[in-house]
Parts: C-alpha cells; structure tokens; sequence
C-alpha cells in the first residue's frame, strides 16, 4: 500500500482525478489529503472518488492555509459532514500538533468509534508513550513526518501500523538536481504497514502565492526499474534557467523535449499515464501552459506509477 501526503491545492486535487482509475483494485494507493482552503473546492474530488468506489484518508481538523480560524473550521466540518461520514468514501485522520493534548485524541477517537482511522504527526508534541495506552484497539495508523523520530513511535506503539512520511527529493532548487536519483525500495517490499511520501517537493505547507517566475523548469517523472524493481525519478530540465525569462511555459516544452528524447532512447521506460500523455501532447502541440498544469501531470503519472508497482 502507498499513502502519498498531499495537500489539497488545485494541482493535487486535479491530479487525484485524473488517476482515480488507476489506483488499483483492490486499491493499492491511498492518498492522504491535508485541506488547505473551503470545502466547496473538495466538491469534484470527493464526488469523483465516490462514484468511482475509492477511498482516500481525509484530514478532518484542517487549521492551515485559509482554515486557521475557527468560524472557517466549523464552516468546512459542517460542508464536509456527509462526505466524512461514510466510511466507503473517508478514513478520518487526525493532524496532531504540538498544542494536541490527549483529550483531544479521545475526542477524535469517540467521534469515530468503530472506523477505520488515522494519525498525522509532523511535529513534536505528544509522545509516543502518552499517545500508546489511547490507541489500544484502535485500527489505526500513524504517520509520522521528517522531523519526528519515528522509531519512537515504531517502538511504543504496538500492533500499530507507523508508517514514515518520507521526504524522497532533497534538492531545493530545481537546478541542483541530478540527472536521475532513487526514490523508493521495490514498492512491495514494504509489506502490509505500506509507506509514505510528501509528494510535492518540500514538506513544508504551501505558499499562499506564487513568486516571480521560476528559474529552471524541471520535469520529475517515476519509473521503476526493470532489474530491480525500485522507484527511480528522472529530472528533466530546462535549457533556459534565467528566472523570468522565456517564460515558464516555453521552458516546460524545453523539459519536456528532453523526456520525450529519454522515453524514444529507452521505449516503454514511462508508463503511457495520463500524466506523460498529457506532457506528451504539450510539447506535440507546442501548447503553452503552466507550472500548475506541469505539477498535476507530475503528480498523476507519479501515482500511476507507483499504483502500478503494486
């Protein structure tokens, strides 16, 4: 099983949609979704997921983002309730943070008795012996960021899955990446605990806006090699790497050139995804688009991928 960290801007939510029949049947990748902004921009996910009989792990106490006062929260719990509270559909998880006392647990835990339910933990706050005696006979799984120490977790909480969110890329600019870099072990490799990604590049919440234009463009593209049967990722960039000019999309098709020189090099080295297709065809049509567009191809071709592995 594969939980991808995905926090729920428009790119990542598109991206979801594109791929809802590619995640396997049964279902081999479960995403994890951290809301970001109302409700009513989880409408077309949520109704998509449904209609296609998949499931997704939804955070339900979202505080981020254009969700950090509590009028807001209320507003997103009640226009999220009916989707929430079907169990075909949600896997309720909860976002501790450093404030999260025990009883709040408890009262999350009471809400949904019964259910199948999840633990986010990306920093430092409750311990894992304050947090083992809540969780005895819950099915539950914990997911534990970068900057908390996993083992902790793995060790106090017995009979619980505890699954890493992993950081897989460590560049922080897109022109310090190398040619090609590992991302994972042989998806199924990690047995029935699965595992975990941020699937944007860095972990931290997303900017509220953009910036002025990028520098190098880069295309990160998922493959699995054939003699190992790990994940390895490609990084395809930009002939220009001034910020600001050409534009971005001009140096999208440049990225994209270089994959699609890669994928005539190596045949079949890219899974046909909607997400390479769709790059594919940018550069076949010489159509202009966006960073926004790029990433939601990145994303799903990624999920495809790894959904493929399994």
């Amino acid at each position: 099983m594969y939980f991808p960290y995905l926090y729920a801007r428009r790119a990542e939510r598109n991206a979801l949609i594109d791929v809802v029949h590619s995640l396997g049947s049964p279902q081999k990748v479960r995403p994890i979704v951290e809301p970001y902004s109302a409700a009513s921009d989880l409408t077309g996910l949520m109704n998509t997921f449904a209609a296609a009989k998949k499931d997704m792990l939804l955070v339900v106490n979202p505080s981020r983002g254009r969700l950090v006062n509590a009028a807001e929260q209320a507003a997103w719990s009640t226009a999220m309730s009916a989707y929430v509270a079907d169990p075909a559909l949600v896997t309720p998880v909860f976002h501790l943070f450093a404030r999260t006392t025990p009883a709040d647990v408890t009262k999350f835990l009471t809400a949904f008795a019964g259910r199948e339910l999840a633990l986010v933990i990306l920093e430092a706050g409750l311990s894992a012996a304050h947090l083992a005696p809540l969780l005895v006979g819950q099915n539950i799984r914990v997911f534990v960021g970068p900057n908390v120490a996993v083992t902790d977790y793995q060790t106090a909480l017995s009979g619980v899955h505890v699954v890493a969110l992993a950081p897989r890329f460590t560049a922080l600019r897109n022109a310090d990446f190398p040619a090609e870099s590992a991302f994972s072990l042989d998806p199924k490799s990690y047995g029935t605990a699965g595992f975990g990604d941020f699937t944007i590049l860095d972990p931290r919440p997303p900017r509220a806006s953009g910036g002025a234009g990028a520098g190098a463009v880069a295309v990160h593209m998922t493959y699995q090699h054939s003699a190992t049967n790990e994940l390895r990722v490609q990084h395809f960039l930009s002939d220009d790497q001034v910020q600001g000019t050409p534009p971005d999309g001009v140096k999208l098709l440049q990225a994209v050139k270089h994959l699609d020189d890669q994928q005539a090099a190596t045949p079949g080295r890219f899974l046909p995804s909607p997400g390479f297709m769709a790059l594919h065809q940018y550069r076949v049509d010489g159509h202009i688009t966006n960073l926004e567009q790029s990433k939601r191809q990145q994303i799903s071709h990624h999920l495809h991928t790894v959904a493929h592995s399994l």
